[in-house]
């Protein structure tokens, strides 16, 4: 009841005399770097997609007003999205000076600096790495994709690894065990999950807030709290609990498909991945059954291909229904890559303070992840 009441009250970005024909003014502070597709420029902002033809360099941190004709798509009686094509524009400022010269208050400021660091570190990726590896180093660090080569884009798409360059949970979980393997023995633990908990929301900030990583964030902080007061995690409720903040502050996030995947992907590993876990496969030629426990396989299965499967079964109908399609050899796929990516975020992570004598020892990594990717799709 509270939800429909939050649902109802979404009020329209819209105004009220608008029609069809009517020019509609939108200024937005530009945090990511627009993506370049198909000789267009698009920026992303919300629920406002705004196509310009040709290259337009749009620095990140400028304050920009776009004037032009729309077109809405209503789900529910809603706006759930708003299309933009090809507007006049007008850039207010640019770069550092929309910095504390803009009322953006301190999160918006904040916002600004950390889309202009993410700008100087896709271009030092890309000074030291070539097409589509420093792409691909962004998208598995950052959540960037806005660059990447479209025949890449397409192959992963295609093998149902579009989610490696999204910063996601899985990102998160790096983030946050790594830091507290690394401090949790120099530290009491109170103050060591007090740094994952910190270490997580940087990250969120850092990757641009995606619905999925600010789930993710969420939902592993709260984790921490929990196992910090000893109490078990109960991730299932947590999950619920997580979602159902975030869409009571943003109602509309339920028709997001990030949010949708990452809300059912999530769910998949929690409630198909026991399944899995603890079925026992038969052999009717021989009539027993085999246990993987003694063997190395096990924990390959059960850290790579069970969580692999579980996502993959619970995500099928949503992808299906968005896209008309899904990829029959993504867990191969994803089983096949995967256990590269912790060590590809810290390597771009170093890449990025390091330059080129670090970019040395990750190209081989990221190379492999292309090949793996461009062979299958």
């Amino acid at each position: 009841m509270v939800f429909m009441w939050r649902w109802v009250n979404v009020a329209s970005p819209l105004p009220r005399e608008w029609q069809a024909e009517s020019k509609i003014r939108y200024s937005v502070t530009i945090l990511d770097r627009p993506e370049y597709r198909d000789a267009q420029t698009v920026v992303r902002s919300g629920i406002w997609y705004i196509s310009l033809r040709g290259y337009r360099e749009i620095i990140p941190g400028s304050r920009v007003v776009f004037e032009g004709i729309v077109e809405p798509k209503w789900i529910l009686g809603k706006v759930t999205q708003i299309k933009m094509i090809d507007p006049e524009i007008e850039i207010l400022c640019t770069h550092t000076r929309c910095v504390g010269a803009l009322h953006t208050g301190y999160v918006g400021e904040v916002m600004i600096v950390l889309g202009q660091w993410r700008e100087r570190w896709v271009k030092i990726l890309q000074k030291n790495l070539p097409e589509p590896m420093a792409s691909l180093a962004g998208g598995i660090l950052l959540g960037i994709k806005g660059q990447m080569p479209q025949d890449f884009y397409q192959a992963l798409v295609s093998t149902g690894t579009l989610h490696i360059v999204a910063a996601s949970g899985y990102n998160v979980s790096i983030v946050a065990t790594v830091l507290m393997n690394l401090i949790g023995v120099l530290v009491t633990k109170g103050v060591g999950i007090g740094i994952g908990i910190v270490g997580i929301i940087l990250y969120v900030l850092i990757s641009g807030g995606s619905a999925s990583v600010v789930r993710a964030g969420i939902m592993g902080s709260l984790t921490l709290i929990a196992y910090y007061f000893g109490r078990p995690a109960e991730a299932k409720r947590l999950l619920f609990v997580t979602a159902g903040v975030m869409l009571m502050i943003n109602p509309l996030m339920l028709i997001d498909i990030g949010f949708q995947l990452s809300f059912v992907a999530t769910a998949g590993l929690l409630y198909i991945e026991p399944l899995i876990n603890n079925h026992k496969f038969q052999i009717p030629c021989l009539r027993r059954q085999v246990q993987f426990s003694n063997l190395n396989i096990h924990k390959f299965l059960k850290d790579y291909l069970y969580p692999t499967l579980a996502a993959t079964i619970a995500t099928m109908p949503v992808i299906l229904w968005h896209f008309g399609r899904v990829s029959l050899i993504s867990p191969l796929v994803n089983i096949l890559v995967l256990p590269t990516i912790p060590l590809i975020m810290g390597m771009t992570a170093l890449t990025i303070v390091g330059g080129q004598v670090v970019a040395w020892v990750t190209y081989p990594l990221l190379a492999y992840v292309v090949w793996v990717i461009e062979l299958f799709g």
